[in-house]
């Protein structure tokens, strides 16, 4: 069985819930640390899937960010090989200009957990595990226009592109469900000051955002399994 090649950016936004699925499905992976200096591969067909995952710096900072360009490329290449994607937030932003989308400043950001609604109940079925509605945990400020070709699957009330899928494998996603209670505390202590700086219907306080990490993974988990579960039927069949 090939290996899921996953992406790492910082060394706090992991894979996190996204690798506890793989092994418990005994789907091997390996990792590629970008900011610690890996280089990706030059043969995509060597990995069943590729995974890519967050950061706070914007798609467009290649300048400041050596892997970005890249990590595009990579994304291209995977792409046309027909070996599926998975982008999770800064990831489905990747996916998203490598798949030749624009990727800019939100009309408004998001940071906290934010209802998503399904573009139809069949879609609901499919990707969210029946939540028409679901509840999923946000931090971005940019936002990806739609590729071409895509097809959108859920949209919030302050940002329409949440997911896309593309040529029927690929999936990128503005939002993050790959996260755990732990790692959300983490980005509490380092980006408060972000949050703070807004008083905005979609950002909720630190304070809230602490209370509601308990009550509010297990959906969040539950969904993260439909959407790795539907989107490995893609990689594995």
């Amino acid at each position: 069985m090939k290996p899921i090649a996953i992406i790492q950016h910082v060394s706090l936004d992991g894979p996190e819930y996204f690798l506890d699925y793989l092994n418990r499905q005994a789907i091997p992976s390996c990792i590629f640390k970008v900011y610690a200096g890996a280089v990706l591969p030059d043969d995509v067909s060597a990995y069943a899937g590729i995974a890519t995952f967050g950061g706070p710096m914007s798609v467009n900072d290649e300048a400041e960010h050596d892997w970005i360009l890249p990590e595009i490329d990579f994304l291209r290449r995977a792409v046309a090989a027909g070996v599926p994607v998975i982008g999770h937030c800064l990831g489905g932003q990747l996916l998203a200009r490598a798949l030749g989308a624009r990727v800019r400043k939100a009309d408004i950001p998001e940071i906290g957990w934010v209802a998503l609604q399904a573009e139809s109940e069949a879609l609901a079925q499919e990707w969210f595990g029946g939540y028409s509605s679901p509840r999923v945990f946000q931090w971005h400020s940019d936002s990806f226009d739609l590729p071409p070709g895509a097809s959108l699957l859920a949209s919030s009330a302050y940002c329409r592109n949440q997911a896309y899928l593309y040529d029927g494998r690929h999936l990128g996603m503005q939002f993050h469900c790959e996260v755990k209670v732990e790692m959300i505390r983490q980005w509490l202590q380092v980006g408060y000051q972000e949050i703070d700086a807004h008083d905005l219907p979609s950002v909720m306080s630190v304070a809230q955002i602490a209370a509601s990490l308990e009550e509010g993974m297990p959906q969040s988990h539950r969904q993260a399994d439909a959407i790795y579960r539907r989107w490995l039927r893609g990689v594995y069949g």
